[in-house]
């Protein structure tokens, strides 16, 4: 782990696997996908956290034929926005966490590979909206991460330093999309990457859950 030069200013979160745990939904809709193209294919629960991350289309040349693609991301998208906010979460620490930072006037937002209108459909059904200075994801005229577009707006609209804004992720795509913006990175093991994958990238700091970092976080600024 790595020292910050001085104290955050601002943070930024991926949504799933770092903020909720949305699994179910993801699951479940790949599987649907590939029901109704008619692929003879259970998908593991393994097989499924392997390839999130990047974004929907990329997620689906894993599981469809390429000429199949663009029907596969509507009928994903289909069925995960009747199931969406049913199935999602947040995970331990995220609505108190975000409730901090409000009260302590602390800018956040959420920088996520979702497609952005989903995304801000959870993050409002779960409360997280009032905290946030913005949520953006596939859609809103940014490339994906590991991209560092959507990252550079989102520093933008928080109007911190980048320096001082602190990104926190849950997969190599996150640390990749910080390293190219050049802003500290923490990493959680709590949602597609295992902990000894995640430690080996080095990320500025580590932590086992939200929880944990919410506590160190909330010490430090």
């Amino acid at each position: 782990m790595n020292d910050f030069p001085r104290e955050p200013k601002g943070l930024l979160f991926d949504l799933d696997g770092t903020l909720v745990d949305s699994f179910r939904p993801i699951h479940s809709s790949f599987q649907a996908v590939l029901d109704k193209l008619g692929i003879d294919r259970t998908l593991s629960w393994q097989e499924m956290l392997s390839i999130v991350g990047t974004s929907l289309r990329d997620s689906l040349r894993c599981l469809v034929p390429e000429e199949k693609a663009d029907e596969g991301v509507r009928l994903f998208r289909e069925h995960y926005n009747r199931i969406v906010l049913e199935q999602t979460t947040a995970l331990p620490g995220a609505s108190e966490l975000l409730a901090d930072l409000r009260r302590r006037m602390i800018p956040a937002g959420i920088v996520t590979n979702k497609k952005g209108d989903a995304a801000r459909r959870i993050a409002e059904h779960l409360g997280f909206t009032p905290g946030l200075a913005c949520v953006l994801g596939e859609g809103d005229g940014f490339p994906e991460k590991p991209a560092p577009d959507m990252l550079h707006q989102a520093i933008r609209l928080l109007g911190t330093p980048p320096g001082q804004t602190l990104f926190v992720g849950d997969s190599p795509y996150d640390f990749q999309a910080a390293r190219r913006a050049e802003i500290p990175v923490v990493l959680l093991p709590t949602g597609t990457h295992a902990e000894e994958e995640l430690r080996k990238l080095e990320p500025d700091h580590f932590f086992p859950d939200l929880e944990q970092f919410g506590k160190w976080v909330l010490e430090v600024l």
